[in-house]
């Protein structure tokens, strides 16, 4: 009897300690608090961005607002002020803001953003063309005007990529749609979508002084929709490529693209045919991970519908989405969900990479999508991924967008913030429509943080930079965060789930251009800098 007594406790705490509540949102408690005024109908905006602004070591936040003010959150000590004002971020009140990506463009020392917004808008717009805001001293941001350089269209997202290695970050630019046709059927119903897109744009870094615009001399000019981009080093040879996903695919017959960089020539060769890439499909995020911890990079695909989770062995990718039950194309029956941002980190730090995946409605004449879409986590298990959305603390219903991951209390665990945008039956509901703070209340494993720092002709933010963490036999991929998700742009540190150990047995540097740093027996439980010329500090 005592035994059979033993075995009911022993099973009740497996199934508590299986269920419990992974995250919290605890949004309102830590300072983020701005809740989008009145009901107007907001469906672009939700970027976020982690960016340090003062270089205190506590990552502060951006929210892109949209058609509404948009917002700095300075993070004190793991509490948020409201400094939208104070580093005069309000000069871009006003802008249609859809994301953001942060730099040190000028390798000063100091962070500065690139804001991508709505000019034109589909009967409306800002009028304004992206703004580049410089971060004087860690004070404040002076609003450098870009209009010479690149005129008002419809930006939805952006990232930063060296592409041409000359030490300078550059910026890639997804231009959206300029105008929205219906095709009807013989009956004159709607039955699809028929858009006029705007061609992307590349700014050149010169130098740190000012940027010029080159898409079409690269051939990334593309017009395909873009709503997404990344520069990433797909074919590990030391320089970052192009991924790319284009909106309405199935319906402008122009999917996705990769872009291969042939540094040193000044060309990029378009790899999408072969390579396998090329998807037609409503392309909305890129998430990117090496969740089967092989030594390379593969990247998930958000759409209406289906995603994708792309991959990639010698020059091809393979979509594996379905097979690992990750796809999520439906919410109910036919009816598809909507995915934005999907991304991997290590939730409990036990040495693989586990999912989150922001979800919300869009309005769309085609598919018929599901209004009630709630965000997933999917928890890796040896290899396998399992919807742990039930006991997660992050399935909420609202329209989320973009979302970051990083440590913002700096308690050793990674957590999530994932932005809303304000939708009319969401207000009427009454419901809370505003972002929201996942603070992340599991029992982790020891682990280990590393900061890439580029000099010596190297980025400063170290972008194309990767590191290849060896442990228990298993070698783990990592690449310093550009721009990913929906619009979005997460922490630069990479971290590594050490799960039992005190120590990781090796980590393998490979800087942007092909040098290569072996370190071994670096201590778990701290955040690393380690710039391209071999100096190593420990950050916290």
């Amino acid at each position: 009897m005592k035994s059979s007594y033993s075995i009911l406790i022993t099973l009740f705490l497996s199934c508590y300690v299986f269920g419990q509540t992974k995250f919290i949102e605890v949004g309102e408690e830590k300072g983020l608090t701005y809740i989008y005024p009145g009901n107007e109908f907001q469906m672009a905006g939700g970027g976020v961005l982690v960016i340090d602004v003062n270089n205190d070591g506590w990552e502060d936040v951006f929210q892109s607002g949209g058609v509404f003010n948009s917002k700095l959150w300075i993070n004190q000590k793991g509490q948020f002020v409201d400094g939208t004002e104070e580093y005069k971020l309000d000069a871009l009140y006003g802008y249609f803001i859809q994301g953001a990506i942060s730099a040190d463009y000028d390798n000063d020392g100091f962070i500065d953003m690139m804001i991508v917004n709505f000019g034109k808008g589909i009967g409306r717009g800002d009028k304004h063309s992206p703004a580049l805001m410089r971060n004087v001293r860690g004070e404040y941001f002076e609003l450098i005007d870009l209009s010479d350089v690149i005129e008002p269209g419809n930006y939805a997202s952006a990232c930063w990529g060296d592409f041409n290695m000359d030490g300078f970050s550059d910026i890639y630019l997804a231009n959206y749609v300029s105008s929205m046709g219906g095709i009807r059927d013989s009956n004159g119903r709607e039955i699809g979508y028929d858009p006029v897109c705007f061609e992307n744009k590349l700014l050149l870094n010169n130098g740190g002084k000012g940027f010029t615009e080159c898409a079409a001399k690269y051939g990334l000019n593309d017009g395909g929709c873009g709503l997404a981009a990344s520069f990433t080093d797909v074919d590990n040879d030391g320089d970052p490529d192009l991924l790319l996903l284009n909106d309405f695919g199935e319906w402008t017959g122009i999917g996705n693209q990769y872009y291969e960089n042939n540094y040193p020539e000044e060309s990029f060769t378009n790899k999408t045919i072969e390579s396998g890439f090329g998807i037609k499909m409503y392309g909305m995020g890129i998430g990117q991970g090496d969740y089967d911890n092989d030594a390379d990079l593969d990247y998930y695909l958000t759409n209406i519908g289906r995603n994708y989770l792309m991959n990639y062995e010698n020059g091809k990718f393979t979509d594996v989405a379905k097979e690992l039950e990750i796809d999520l194309t439906y919410v109910r029956d036919t009816v598809r969900g909507t995915s934005w941002s999907g991304l991997f980190f290590d939730m409990e730090f036990d040495g693989d990479l586990d999912l989150y995946v922001s979800k919300g409605n869009v309005a769309a004449l085609v598919p018929k999508t599901s209004v009630k879409d709630w965000n997933v986590l999917f928890e890796n298990r040896n290899g396998e991924f399992v919807d742990a959305s039930d006991s997660s603390g992050v399935n909420d219903l609202l329209s989320h967008r973009g979302a970051v991951i990083f440590d913002y209390d700096h308690d050793g665990d990674l957590d999530i913030i994932s932005s809303v945008v304000k939708l009319p039956w969401g207000a009427f509901a009454n419901l809370d429509q505003k972002i929201k703070l996942y603070q992340n209340e599991m029992k982790v494993g020891n682990w280990i943080g590393i900061r890439l720092r580029g000099a010596d002709g190297l980025n400063a933010d170290c972008f194309g930079c990767k590191a290849i963490f060896r442990q228990g036999g298993k070698s783990m991929m990592r690449e310093v965060d550009g721009g990913s998700g929906q619009a979005s742009q997460s922490t630069r540190i990479l971290y590594f789930g050490l799960n039992d150990a005190n120590v990781l047995e090796e980590l393998t540097i490979h800087w942007l251009g092909g040098e290569i740093t072996v370190l071994k027996d670096l201590m778990g439980g701290k955040v690393y800098e380690i710039s391209s010329y071999q100096q190593i500090q420990i950050l916290r």
